[in-house]
């Protein structure tokens, strides 16, 4: 379990799942992510058909959790 209130860990590369309206985080680096400006976010489709958004603090942080 993640230490966020409202968020739950699903797998190694930090696949989160949101239960409830909370600071969204960084995929990459975990840092709060400023949702007054825009944001990169990843869409990722599991085998079971579920999507998961994948947000990140900027383009850097994006590239690096790409290249895992």
């Amino acid at each position: 379990m993640n230490d966020t209130p409202g968020m739950e860990k699903r797998d190694g590369r930090r696949d989160v799942t949101v239960t409830r309206s909370v600071t969204p985080v960084c995929s990459h680096c975990d840092s709060p992510i400023d949702t007054t400006a825009w944001y990169p976010i990843v869409t990722e489709t599991k085998e079971d058909g579920s999507v998961v958004l994948h947000s990140f603090c900027d383009e850097a942080c994006q590239a690096a959790w790409s290249r895992e």
